[in-house]
């Protein structure tokens, strides 16, 4: 016959390694989320990012126009905090600037800059 403190131990040690080899969740807080927010007058046709000299593919399938909010991931909280982030417009204009993603949730894209805002 098993103690019951004896089977609450067993039972805690089973939980704890299934939890250590569980998947992480998309709301586990174990990426880099942030809603980007178009403050500007024109709408935005590319969002990308930098890593080792080299611009990713452009993250935002359609344009994102004056007023709208998206919400975008990095799926991941692992490598460099702060990356060049650039953004290009519809009448192919653009401009890039360093953005700190472990602590930005939010992105404000204006005419000729980019505003990040972390959480509170």
């Amino acid at each position: 016959m098993i103690r019951p403190a004896r089977l609450a131990a067993l039972l805690l040690g089973v939980t704890t390694t299934l939890a250590a080899f569980a998947p992480a969740s998309a709301g586990d807080g174990k990426s880099w989320k942030f809603d980007v927010v178009n403050k500007g007058n024109s709408p935005v046709i590319e969002f990308r990012t930098q890593e080792e000299g080299e611009w990713s593919e452009n993250w935002i399938e359609n344009r994102i126009e004056p007023g709208d909010n998206v919400e975008l991931d990095f799926e991941t909280d692992e490598g460099k905090c702060t990356v060049r982030t650039q953004i290009r417009f519809v009448d192919g204009t653009y401009f890039d600037a360093d953005v700190d993603y472990c602590k930005a949730n939010l992105l404000e894209i204006y005419t000729d800059t980019l505003l990040w805002k972390a959480a509170q």
